[in-house]
């Protein structure tokens, strides 16, 4: 009994995991800032090197470090001083000594590889969405949804109900058989819920749409408010298939209190495809009689942003390219989003309304968010790819850094511009897209690694590195000349022995000065431009230089090869060389306006240095935590999209804290990860 009593004691003494790695490992650790081991896989938590270290971080920082070979390192130092002598003069002998026993007992140099370091993490959550029937979904499952019931009830292109009048009862009744809705021409009708509102009852309404359907010659039609029912399931498959509504009605007849109610009716989600689907559009103020309307001229009366929407209706029903499509829906998309949505109803009603101009639609569920359903409605429409697309945009609005859907790019791309290269195959819970086919690599944050790099080699630069050691080799020599002087004139008393002395004395003297210059010798041999490195990302809070990032990568050099640029075209904070060059390259301008910009933004976060060592390239960006993992998305105008991530190991999931504009070719050495979830709530 008291074994038994002493397990459970323990069993509840025990703390939740905070995470799970890839082999669903439970981790127990403090909620700090976390990243993926790129060598054990195991979640730790994230060091920081930094410019000016805080210690009030989510993340442990200290000052900038470099790996670089210690003899370079040293030889940098010891030639700086001899140059541009400092206070710091006295300190010479002693770093001359350290040198030169690096010389003597080298690291072990780094090894080479041809990949970035690889992102070992997946995502190890559930699906709420997924985008093949065989995936196990949670909002499928939770609605206990039937798929071959679904498709059976939600393409069929015409009403459940009708209101049909009865000539010999003289009544309206509601018909619910099959066949004979299917036969039956209606009218379908639209209002302006502010005129309900007023009068304070639909009955005035449903008498005057009555009175105009039969002064038409109709004795059928179909009302929102009569029709739609209550029950959740039926609602759903009412709004599946209120597209098909509006196609098959005879005609759309918009009824209004008065013509100044116009501004009103337009401002609701469901009026403009009420409008754009159908066949033929009439309207009814007060008590005038039923007139026909065009779409230009609704456009003008209706709706505040007639000037974008009269794009629309132009564009509508013309060409069937893709990218006219593309950039129809998305012009539909922010035109419904602009109108207002009643309280109480589907918190995705917009993407509802939307859902009429696809070719396939979603079976509409109360309980997904909007980006949940946009993400479903772009799944199962993936011709155009749009969700693959987004991912890879940076929103111009940095509020929504962390949500998938972007409006406006800040790199001004259009987003038939960017040809995606991942598949989004579902959305979590959280609302984050779940990517396939993502090439990915970590970024190092705690230091600069000591990289395997080549120089172009001469045999100026190989006589430079051979001389430091020709030098102890001579100073070895001479001193064992000179000893062996000494113990011949010390024996012999001869004059052999002195001149043995003398001759020692001058090839130490000639040694002592190839070590005393062998920094020099050692920084030289070392110069020159770069033309192979390991591939690696390394990060650096704060704003250092493409030479600080060069001597922290490679050491010192000497001469005017630049073994790091400026990107010309890659992040907001980019700037070209323009009519003072002749190559496509970045302007140090970059570099002085990140230095002088305020160290955080409360929108935008914290100014951080990103370094390229297979470009050679430098970036400067904003974000609010340290991205930890990079992936390639897509490319556009000659660049790669790289989206700089962020690690949530509690959800097994990626916040996108900026994207970057870097060679498509980097994409290469970058290794194909397994499933990742990017976006979501923060």
């Amino acid at each position: 009994m008291k074994l038994n009593m002493d397990f459970a004691s323990t069993t509840a003494d025990q703390k939740e995991p905070q995470c799970y790695n890839s082999q669903l490992k439970p981790c127990y650790h403090q909620t700090t800032a976390r990243y993926t081991s790129s060598s054990t896989g195991k979640c730790k938590r994230l060091t920081v090197q930094s410019v000016n270290p805080s210690l009030r971080s989510d993340w442990n920082e200290h000052e900038v470090r470099s790996n670089a070979p210690t003899s370079t390192r040293l030889a940098g130092w010891l030639t700086r001083m001899m140059f541009n002598p400092s206070r710091e003069l006295y300190l010479w002998l002693f770093i001359w000594l350290y040198y030169i026993m690096a010389l003597l007992f080298p690291s072990r140099e780094p090894a080479f590889a041809i990949h970035y370091k690889p992102y070992l993490m997946r995502f190890v959550g559930q699906l709420w969405a997924a985008r093949s029937p065989r995936e196990y979904s949670l909002r499928a499952r939770a609605a206990d949804e039937d798929d071959g019931h679904v498709r059976r009830v939600t393409h069929a292109l015409y009403p459940r109900f009708l209101m049909v009048y009865n000539k010999d009862k003289r009544k309206w009744s509601m018909v619910t058989v099959d066949a004979e809705v299917r036969r039956k021409p209606y009218i379908a009708v639209t209002y302006c819920y502010d005129d309900v509102i007023n009068s304070g009852s639909m009955d005035e309404l449903i008498e005057r749409v009555r009175d105009a359907t039969l002064d038409q010659g109709f004795d059928a039609y179909w009302l929102d408010e009569e029709l739609l029912l209550k029950d959740p399931v039926q609602k759903a498959q009412d709004l599946y298939r209120m597209a098909d509504v509006y196609r098959l009605a005879s005609f759309t007849l918009i009824i209004l209190s008065n013509k100044s109610a116009w501004p009103a009716w337009g401002s609701r989600v469901w009026t403009l495809p009420e409008a754009l689907l159908s066949r033929e559009l009439r309207y009814k103020a007060g008590n005038d009689a039923v007139t026909p309307i065009s779409l230009i001229h609704i456009a003008s009366l209706a709706y505040s942003h007639h000037d974008q929407e009269s794009q629309i209706i132009n564009s509508y029903g013309l060409g069937k390219d893709p990218l006219e499509r593309l950039d129809r829906n998305l012009q539909l998309k922010e035109a419904i989003w602009r109108r207002e949505s009643f309280q109480g109803r589907y918190p995705a009603e917009k993407v509802y309304a939307l859902m009429g101009f696809f070719e396939h639609r979603i079976l509409p569920n109360a309980e997904e968010t909007e980006l949940q359903a946009l993400a479903r409605l772009f799944m199962a429409n993936d011709n155009d790819r749009i969700a693959d697309r987004m991912i890879s945009m940076f929103p111009r609005d940095r509020r929504g850094i962390n949500q998938w859907y972007t409006k406006e790019d800040e790199y001004d791309a259009k987003l038939w511009d960017i040809e995606p290269s991942v598949q989004v195959i579902g959305i979590t819970s959280n609302g984050s897209l779940v990517l396939d086919g993502c090439r990915a690599a970590t970024i190092r944050w705690k230091n600069f690694p000591s990289v395997a790099f080549a120089t172009r080699r001469s045999i100026r630069r190989l006589l430079a590195l051979a001389l430091p050691y020709i030098g102890f080799f001579f100073f070895v020599a001479s001193c064992a000349i000179i000893s062996a002087g000494n113990q011949s004139a010390s024996i012999s008393g001869s004059s052999g022995g002195s001149s043995q002395v003398a001759g020692g004395g001058v090839l130490l003297a000639l040694s002592l000065i190839l070590l005393i210059v062998s920094p020099i010798f050692t920084i030289y041999g070392h110069s020159g431009r770069v033309v192979l490195a390991r591939p690696w990302l390394i990060g650096v809070k704060g704003v250092i230089s493409a030479q600080e990032a060069s001597d922290y990568l490679y050491g010192g050099q000497i001469g005017s090869s630049r073994r790091t640029l400026y990107t010309p075209s890659g992040s907001p904070l980019a700037r070209p060389r323009e009519s003072d060059s002749k190559f496509r390259e970045g302007h140090v301008s970059q570099y002085n306006a990140a230095l002088s910009a305020p160290p955080f933004d409360p929108i935008e976060g914290h100014m951080f240095t990103l370094i390229d060592t297979i470009s050679g390239t430098i970036y400067y960006f904003r974000a609010h935590r340290p991205p930890t993992v990079c992936l390639f998305t897509g490319s556009e105008g000659g660049q790669g999209r790289f989206v700089l991530a962020s690690e949530e190991c509690s959800s097994s999931e990626l916040r996108r804290e900026t994207v970057l504009r870097m060679p498509s070719f980097i994409s290469a050495y970058m290794l194909t990860c397994d499933w990742v979830a990017l976006g979501g709530k923060p």
